[in-house]
């Protein structure tokens, strides 16, 4: 049962930010793509007579295009647009692949980028692929914008930077060129849930590795890049043996991250195997495991 609310549709971005900077109205709450805060909704975790500002229908946060070589994305972009999308399947392979496997076709059709990336789930599917993009998150309110590294933006399980007043105006990308991916993404079940370890790898293969970038997801408390392990393959000559080291390497930098939990005796050694796996493809090898 969804409680009493106060909803408030503004029809252009102004209008919106006003009333994102509005002190009467609150307690306050952005609605984009809803699949998650509908559910919070549903469960009665929004105080009754709530303002729920529906930011979805503004033009202005739907924009998807190539800016000077980076790609800019709304944050009123879907999973399914994403991931359907040719623009993005050409500079971002892994983006498009991980919001092509979020939740169920419903979630993908109404699920969003802001919103995935603003209720920074430590599972969020799209953010490992962004982090390896070294993705920027531009911010707005009605009288200032900022723009903030992904990796700065996220601060803990459900915790951003984002202030009082602002929403995300769009995302930026840095290309990747000359690289190839690799990516695994483990779920309790076939095809539908929510991830235990999304793996994301970008190689770019010379004689030797001339560079590597490996995020790592739903594995610690915020997704991370595996700096260790990267710094590790470059100038190696790929085998089965620097892609263990390097396994081993990302794994204990998710112990340093989070510890020892109860989960840690099943993730450390099926991230190991999982991060080889996509390791071998982006060389161009083949999996054996």
């Amino acid at each position: 049962m969804i409680p009493p609310l106060n909803y408030l549709r503004p029809n252009n971005l102004e209008i919106a930010l006003s009333f994102l900077s509005d002190e009467k109205l609150k307690p306050r709450f952005i609605l984009a793509g809803g699949t998650d805060l509908i559910v919070e909704l549903r469960k009665g975790n929004i105080p009754p007579d709530s303002f729920v500002v529906d930011i979805s229908f503004l033009p202005e946060l739907r924009k998807l295009h190539l800016n000077n070589g980076e790609l800019q994305i709304g944050p009123l972009i879907t999973h399914r647009e994403i991931s359907d999308s040719s623009l993005v399947r050409t500079f971002s392979p892994l983006l498009s692949r991980a919001c092509g496997e979020v939740g169920t076709p419903q979630v993908r059709a109404r699920g969003t980028i802001g919103g995935n990336i603003a209720h920074a789930s430590p599972a969020a599917d799209s953010i490992p692929p962004l982090l390896l993009h070294d993705a920027v998150v531009h911010l707005r309110s009605l009288d200032s914008t900022r723009s903030v590294p992904l990796s700065s933006f996220l601060k803990g399980p459900y915790s951003t930077d984002l202030e009082e007043g602002e929403l995300i105006e769009r995302i930026t990308l840095s290309p990747l060129k000359g690289f190839n991916f690799g990516f695994e993404r483990l779920i309790p079940r076939q095809r539908v849930g929510i991830p235990r370890l999304i793996i994301c790898v970008a190689l770019k293969v010379g004689q030797v590795i001339e560079e590597a970038r490996i995020s790592i997801g739903a594995a610690t408390p915020v997704a991370f890049r595996a700096k260790d392990a990267e710094d590790f393959l470059k100038g190696k000559f790929f085998s089965d043996e620097i892609f263990h080291e390097a396994s081993r390497l990302a794994s204990q930098e998710m112990l340093e991250i989070s510890g020892m939990r109860w989960s840690t005796p099943y993730k450390k050694p099926v991230l190991e195997a999982l991060l080889r796996r996509a390791l071998k493809v982006a060389s161009g090898s083949t999996p054996d495991e």
